[in-house]
This record gives C-alpha cells, sequence and structure tokens, in this order.
C-alpha cells in the first residue's frame, strides 16, 4: 500500500470524506528523506485530526495502530518480536478522548 493510500485510510478511518479531504489538501507536505515510512507525515495528520475532529482520540489511535500493522512484513505480522510490539506502542498517539 502507497504513503497516500496509508494517509487516505487514516483520515478517512478519523473523519470521513470531507475531513480527510479538506484535512489532507491543506496539510500534505513533502516527506523528509530520513522517514521513508511516512510516520512524520502522520504525525502532523494526527495532530490536525485532533483539532478537526475533537472526540474522535480513540477512532484516531485506532487509525495509527491500523497503519503501524500495514508497515510489517508477513512474518512480522505472524510473529511480532518484543521490539516490533514496543515500536508500535511507541508509536501510538498519547493522548485523550476528552
Amino acid at each position: 500500500m502507497s504513503l497516500a493510500d496509508r494517509m487516505i485510510r487514516l483520515a478517512w478511518a478519523v473523519g470521513g470524506e470531507d475531513v480527510a479531504e479538506r484535512v489532507l489538501r491543506a496539510h500534505w507536505r513533502l516527506l523528509p528523506s530520513d522517514d521513508p515510512a511516512g510516520r512524520a507525515l502522520r504525525g502532523r495528520l494526527v495532530e490536525v485530526l485532533a483539532r478537526e475532529v475533537p472526540g474522535r482520540w480513540d477512532a484516531i489511535r485506532q487509525a495509527v495502530l491500523a497503519d503501524e500493522l500495514t508497515l510489517l512484513d508477513d512474518a512480522e505480522r505472524a510473529a511480532p518480536s518484543r521490539a516490533t510490539v514496543l515500536a508500535i506502542i511507541r508509536a501510538l498517539p498519547v493522548g485523550s478522548s476528552s
């Protein structure tokens, strides 16, 4: 799955079509070369989504988790290492629904 597809899916899962289109048009930026997985872009989108759709924090975290899982290869998905699990946990945004 391409980075663009992943970010569209993330934004859509949290806010639906209207929010996804607005957020992606306004906040899509070129990726830093040292971030091939797009985590920096995803972080920016998560910040914007948290402001755009307050009260959807759980949906944002679920969307980030789903995105992290797409980055795993089949072997990691079938039997994730402790390091992989910890990396996924660290990637989840910190905050609350309140």
